[in-house]
């Protein structure tokens, strides 16, 4: 009898050190997943805004009023080789963001697992699920915000690589045409890198603890 209860008391602390142990990983896989979702949501950012200084000086270059056309070239090519530098570390961050989605949303379904009482384990799986339907929506925003930079600072590049081929100031004014057509179609990417930003913002603002 003394054996079974032993048997009994050891289960016991086993499962509420299971259950111990199934809370603490959540909370560090909440704050890696928040860590790995504040920095996709600044690389993508900072891919918008490098993006956007390298079309300000491009359009510099085209205002034809430049006093040092190699200098103000030299400046632009600098900021082209930062602008895809950062589109190329927005897609890792993505990736890497994602990867640590499913590790805190499988932390926190084990921890939801070792409540007991029904309806709260029912309340909080209704929660999990709508956290991941919000995280869906940031995922795409960002990924699509990154994707959408993606060949825009392509085009942009053969804008550069035009008048590094004949730098004059009538060959600048020849490209004004497809630069306003560029500027307008920046216009609309940089304000769809802010939102979704924004949206990832307030999503992993939800998730951190006060």
């Amino acid at each position: 009898m003394i054996k079974m209860k032993t048997v009994v008391f050891a289960a016991m602390g086993l499962s509420a050190s299971l259950s111990i142990f199934a809370q603490t990983d959540s909370i560090k896989e909440t704050d890696r997943f928040i860590k790995a979702g504040g920095a996709t949501a600044q690389a993508v950012a900072q891919t918008s805004l490098q993006t956007k200084s390298a079309l300000d000086a491009y359009n510099a270059l085209l205002q034809g009023n430049s006093k040092d056309m190699k200098g103000d070239y030299k400046k632009l090519q600098n900021a082209q080789k930062d602008m895809n530098n950062h589109v190329a570390d927005t897609r890792k961050t993505v990736d890497e963001m994602d990867k640590q989605a499913g590790v805190y949303f499988a932390a926190r379904s084990e921890a939801i697992g070792q409540i007991q009482d029904l309806t709260m384990r029912d309340q909080a799986k209704s929660r999990l699920e709508a956290s991941k339907m919000a995280y869906d929506n940031v995922k795409t925003s960002l990924k699509s915000a990154g994707d959408a930079l993606a060949p825009f600072t392509k085009d942009l590049s053969d804008h550069i690589k035009y008048l590094g081929a004949e730098l004059t100031p009538s060959a600048a004014a020849s490209l004004k045409p497809q630069a306003e057509t560029l500027n307008k179609q920046g216009e609309t990417l940089f304000a769809q890198a802010d939102g979704a930003v924004t949206t990832a913002n307030k999503y992993f603002a939800t998730l951190r603890a006060e």
